[in-house]
């Protein structure tokens, strides 16, 4: 059996990086705490804020071409992803699994394994899970 024990990550997307993290920096007073840029095929910029344990991930494609892209044009701008820490990430891909979830092994935002669920069996909310 697993257990989540953290939220990690709230990631929003949206098309519009700057204004969004000026908005919830001067809305709630969230600290900044890091930015990266992901290369590749999906690339995209983000920028983290604090709150609490947590962070909130502001994310924007930098392709029209991206899946990112793909699914704001889709969705538009807003929750795009939860990251969830749990106390043993292989028996979390097993037991749900077992249950008939989709479960993806990818590598996480900082390069550490996850577990990405297959959104159409979580409500059209994506999930990550990553280790402890």
């Amino acid at each position: 059996m697993f257990r989540v024990t953290d939220l990690k990550i709230v990631s929003v997307a949206t098309l519009d990086l700057e204004g969004a993290v000026t908005t919830f920096r001067k809305n709630f007073a969230f600290p900044f705490t890091r930015e990266s840029v992901e290369a590749g095929n999906g690339e995209t910029r983000r920028a983290f804020l604090g709150v609490g344990s947590a962070e909130i991930e502001v994310v924007t494609p930098r392709g029209q071409d991206s899946p990112l892209a793909t699914f704001v044009a889709e969705r538009g701008a807003g929750l795009y992803q939860l990251v969830l820490e749990v106390d043993d990430l292989e028996a979390a891909r097993a037991r749900l699994s077992e249950r008939g979830v989709e479960v993806t092994l990818t590598p996480g935002i900082d390069g550490e394994p996850s577990a990405s669920l297959n959104p159409q069996q979580t409500h059209g909310v994506r999930i990550a899970l990553v280790p402890k």
